[in-house]
């Protein structure tokens, strides 16, 4: 059994938001919740600095809350 990624709200509503607006090309602010999230591999940030959900990113949303 895998054991899932304990998320704060605030990581969580990053996550789920940018899952949401994945069409979207707003440039994201950093901040501690987008630290976490790119250290775990669940969003990642291209030289744009736009972030994006990985597929782990994907697979942890699939989990919920």
């Amino acid at each position: 059994m895998v054991k899932k990624l304990q998320l704060k709200d605030e990581q969580w509503t990053k996550l789920v938001n940018l899952a949401n607006d994945s069409g979207t090309e707003a440039k994201v602010e950093p901040s501690h919740a987008s630290a976490r999230l790119r250290s775990h591999r669940l969003v990642s940030q291209d030289v744009n600095g736009l972030e994006r959900v990985t597929e782990q990113g994907t697979r942890r949303l699939s989990q919920g809350r």
